[in-house]
């Protein structure tokens, strides 16, 4: 993301729809000043848990990204990172535009599995589904070009995209601890259904997988410049 001046050392950076903190950790990790805010109350608190053992530069806020609690023009860099999918895009898209600095970037970058191409990740989306019945269903290309209308109406003056493919190695602890930290499971279940979850997935994945699996990846990526 360097080559797009996205993560660059010493950058202040807001990240939207931050969940647990994954890539706001990695951001802050790069030596970048992170804000990380997202609606869920429980992810918030999963990703301040986090914090208090790394002590990473992050500060959590629970907030509403349509109506972002920050003066116009505060950030650099503000990301969005599998997360875009959930918003009102233009309204986010505009708010994103008031608070950026000028000539700041929009890092948008949906980051997701390929159920068709494997069946763990089938049946895990499949599971997702099952539980959760409002669950984000991911179209089959992983790639969105109606995203960037939305973001040259917001008054950004330049967009590029990127998008490439990759398998991502897990253990069954890790693909785990993958899917109880997204918005769909970690930021939506009870605790109850989240223990049924993890339940019937594990079951599955001892059966049908072996020590380490790949996990086929589509990344997708939209750099909007103010």
């Amino acid at each position: 993301m360097k080559s797009y001046s996205v993560g660059i050392e010493q950058q202040h950076v807001l990240d939207i729809g931050t969940a647990s903190g994954l890539f706001a950790r990695d951001l802050a990790r790069q030596g970048c000043r992170v804000t990380g805010i997202d609606l869920s109350s429980e992810l918030i608190h999963q990703a301040q848990q986090v914090n208090i053992k790394d002590q990473l530069p992050i500060e959590y806020l629970e907030g509403n990204v349509e109506h972002l609690p920050f003066e116009k023009s505060s950030y650099k860099v503000i990301t969005a990172v599998y997360c875009w999918h959930w918003f009102n895009k233009l309204t986010v898209a505009e708010e994103v535009y008031r608070v950026l600095e000028d000539n700041g970037r929009l890092a948008i970058i949906n980051y997701e599995w390929l159920p068709s191409r494997n069946s763990i990740a089938l049946h895990t989306q499949t599971l997702i589904e099952e539980f959760n019945s409002t669950a984000y269903k991911p179209n089959e290309t992983k790639m969105f070009p109606e995203w960037v209308e939305d973001i040259y109406k917001a008054g950004f003056s330049g967009v590029e995209t990127f998008s490439f493919d990759i398998n991502i190695p897990y253990s069954i602890e890790k693909w785990m601890g993958r899917i109880q930290a997204s918005p769909e499971i970690g930021g939506s279940l009870n605790k109850e259904e989240i223990s049924e979850f993890n339940s019937r997935l594990k079951t599955f994945l001892e059966e049908h997988a072996s020590t380490t699996f790949n996990i086929p990846y589509r990344a997708y990526g939209i750099i909007g410049i103010k």
